[in-house]
């Protein structure tokens, strides 16, 4: 499969956003996730709290 044809090899910029409404705003100007992960910090007093992270790219052309 050529790159081109790939959606990854149509993607020219990344970002790394932790809010849904930034990623909800760069979905509607045609932005695509890329991969979701979570970020986990552990406390001294042995609570933890986690992040949702998304990653999302700009491809060239808008997605079908």
């Amino acid at each position: 499969m050529n790159t081109d044809e790939n959606t990854l090899g149509q993607i020219v910029e990344v970002k790394t956003v932790d809010d849904i409404a930034q990623v909800n705003i760069g979905l509607s100007m045609g932005w695509v996730i890329l991969k979701i992960t979570e970020n986990i910090t552990g406390w001294e007093d042995g609570s933890k709290s986690s992040k949702i992270i998304y990653h999302m790219g700009k491809p060239k052309s808008l997605p079908i």
